[in-house]
């Protein structure tokens, strides 16, 4: 029987003497079953087994239940040397009180971004055995992933401390993965980061993928000028909807409020034009996600109001852009968006289109590598539960840590 329970367990070289059930509980008696054949200082054979002490190892569960192991360890005394050592067995780490499998168990959930309090519930261990298994793999698995050539890299910003503090996640888009967080967004310190990587790593560098950051843009070219940088489409699109929204607000004046103390104002109440307000979300919305009615209403709404059913056609030029087949049709849709945007003087589309100018190669470099920050922006969302999950992650190296870990 104690045979069976010895596979069960599963470790090699480790046999189970005895069972103690103490109700959700199992303390399993163990020993090495082949005992030391000569002494590691000497490395003669005459060995005596001085004692055998107890030591208390924390496994993985049996059966859903809390599984110790009490392992008797032979101590030796040679004849020869007459000097002392104790067994060892590399499943069952010196000095430290889990096995290294049920360490790398609660090693893989906090990869899956749980929060250690969690874990330590859930796996009825200490907070410590927690911290130290993620510090433990954390460390070997960050300079495992140090190795290799990336050829596409990602920069974004992410919040450690809302309000407080701002991070830069750079990721790998070919391997889909988090390579580093650093401690700001600084054109100096993305710089000297730049310029502390490897040689070769530098070298096979081809395409940055950013926001439109000008601290992003400058660090690029000052570390890496041969590189080409492609500007992120969401982020350039989505300020053609900005600009599209200032004009609804500027064509939408709000009247004053009248409501009553304590009654609760609705947005469609204090606004001279709810019919424009309502449509907020279909001018927003891609032209061809529209449905039927969706069509007629927003026609309706541009034939009472043509200025904006100018800035409409504005925000569909610019996505249009996009549409182009290659770098030579895209610069021509992007010539002609600036020329419709000048001709129609509506002042949130000309700061647009003048922040659009300073990016205009950035913008065209799709074409060339079509990369986003698709990725980087899944990265981004993760984060923020991750944080959500721990109530907050007060040190930064360990916010870096639990990042690069968890999303790789």
């Amino acid at each position: 029987m104690l045979d069976d329970v010895s596979r069960l367990v599963g470790i090699d070289g480790l046999a189970v003497i005895g069972v103690v059930e103490l109700r959700e509980r199992l303390e399993l008696e163990v020993e090495l079953i082949d005992g030391a054949g000569c002494c590691r200082w000497c490395g003669r054979g005459s060995l005596l087994v001085k004692d055998r002490p107890v030591v208390r190892v924390r496994d993985l569960p049996v059966a859903g239940r809390v599984t110790w192991l009490l392992w008797r360890k032979r101590r030796y005394w040679c004849e020869g040397c007459e000097r002392t050592f104790t067994e060892t067995h590399p499943g069952l780490p010196s000095r430290q009180r889990v096995t290294a499998r049920f360490r790398a168990h609660l090693f893989e959930r906090c990869r899956g971004g749980a929060a250690h309090l969690e874990i330590a519930r859930d796996e009825r261990t200490t907070c410590y055995q927690v911290n130290r298994a993620f510090a433990v793999g954390g460390d070997q698995l960050l300079a495992w992933r140090q190795r290799g050539t990336v050829r596409r890299l990602s920069l974004d910003e992410a919040h450690h401390r809302r309000g407080r503090e701002l991070a830069t996640v750079v990721s790998d888009l070919d391997r889909r993965r988090v390579i580093e967080v650093l401690p700001g967004t600084q054109r100096k310190l993305i710089e000297r980061w730049f310029a502390d990587l490897p040689e070769q790593t530098r070298a096979g560098i081809e395409v940055v993928s950013i926001d439109p950051s000008n601290n992003y843009r400058d660090a690029i070219h000052a570390a890496l000028p041969d590189v080409r940088i492609v500007c992120d489409r969401f982020h350039l699109v989505r300020g053609a909807g900005r600009a599209l929204d200032s004009v609804r607000h500027e064509r939408q004046p709000k009247r004053g409020d009248t409501r009553r103390k304590g009654v609760r104002r609705r947005a469609y109440a204090v606004r001279r034009r709810p019919e424009l307000y309502r449509q907020r979300r279909r001018l927003i919305k891609a032209r061809e996600k529209l449905t039927g009615p969706e069509r007629r209403r927003l026609a309706d709404l541009f034939a009472t109001d043509p200025v904006i059913a100018e800035a409409w056609g504005l925000k569909e030029a610019f996505r249009d852009v996009y549409k182009a087949n290659s770098r030579t049709q895209a610069t021509q849709q992007l010539d002609k968006f600036l020329d419709a945007t000048g001709r129609a003087e509506l002042p949130s589309f000309t700061a647009f289109a003048h922040g659009i100018q300073s990016w205009r190669e950035e913008l065209l470099a799709y074409f060339d590598e079509p990369t986003t920050n698709g990725y980087a922006e899944g990265v981004i969302n993760k984060v923020k539960v991750i944080k959500r999950r721990a109530y907050g992650i007060p040190t930064f190296d360990s916010y870096r840590k639990r990042i690069v870990i968890a999303c790789g």
